[in-house]
């Protein structure tokens, strides 16, 4: 069975709306919910408008929607979710990613839905790095989930990178740059908050309003002066430049540890 003790002993209840017009789709995602103690499915809509008032009255933390439904998509249901909400896509098509991740998805989860894959939506919900979720194999040993793929929208084109191969993201307007180990930058159609919502905290870490940063993927750091930092990444042949605000809050996270 998989080890669930990731979310702190004392979190509140994550109460979870479950949207899908297939019965049968809904009721294996709340047993594989209701295996979480800390996991509550307060109710279930099979369309976007039963959906939409549910939200209203419900107030959950988090829904879990899929997009082909009657009349009208599931993404319009995570297109109006109210301040404080979350939204999961769970479909049987791959084609809705970038879709689902442009109204700020914090995950996409393809059907048949497994138990291991879930844990992984359930710790980024709770802000747990997803590599800190270990699983039970067949033999009794530990093994950690492979590593969750991102889809991104580069203007007309798609772009499939891992987490690990991002060094850092940098904010240009409603849009961001990212640069990956040894390739040339991305921009795409995807906020910094967006990218924060999706990232494991414990190795990404924002440095700025413009900036997010890879910690264990910092090479070397020259303090430069009046404040400054050069900051060298692994995999990069320039360096990043940060002013003295972003130097000193950089210098506070790396002296808690990184991971």
């Amino acid at each position: 069975m998989p080890d669930r003790g990731f979310l702190p002993s004392d979190a509140p209840p994550l109460r979870a709306v479950l949207v899908d017009d297939e019965p049968a789709a809904t009721s294996w995602l709340a047993e594989l919910l209701n295996r979480h103690p800390h996991v509550e499915v307060v109710g279930t809509a099979e369309d976007a408008r039963t959906a939409e008032r549910l939200l209203d009255q419900l107030r959950p933390d988090v829904v879990f929607v899929d997009v082909r439904m009657p009349r009208r998509s599931g993404l319009a249901v995570l297109d109006r979710l109210a301040p404080g909400m979350r939204g999961v896509v769970v479909t049987a098509y791959p084609e809705f990613a970038l879709a689902a991740f442009e109204v700020a998805a914090v995950d996409y989860l393809l059907k048949p839905v497994t138990a291991e894959r879930l844990d992984r939506t359930l710790a980024r919900l709770a802000g747990v790095t997803p590599r800190q979720v270990r699983h039970q194999d067949g033999d009794g040993s530990t093994a950690e989930p492979e590593a969750e793929r991102i889809w991104l929208d580069t203007g007309g084109q798609t772009a499939v990178i891992q987490p690990e191969e991002i060094l850092w993201i940098e904010a240009e307007e409603n849009y961001s740059r990212v640069q990956c180990r040894g390739q040339p930058s991305l921009l795409v159609r995807r906020t910094l908050a967006q990218w924060e919502e999706q990232l494991p905290q414990a190795v990404f870490f924002r440095v700025s309003r413009s900036l997010i940063v890879r910690l264990d993927q910092i090479k070397r750091i020259r303090w430069r002066a009046k404040g400054g930092t050069l900051l060298e990444m692994a995999g990069a042949e320039t360096p990043l430049t940060l002013g003295r605000p972003a130097t000193r809050r950089l210098k506070e996270r790396l002296d808690r540890g990184v991971g």
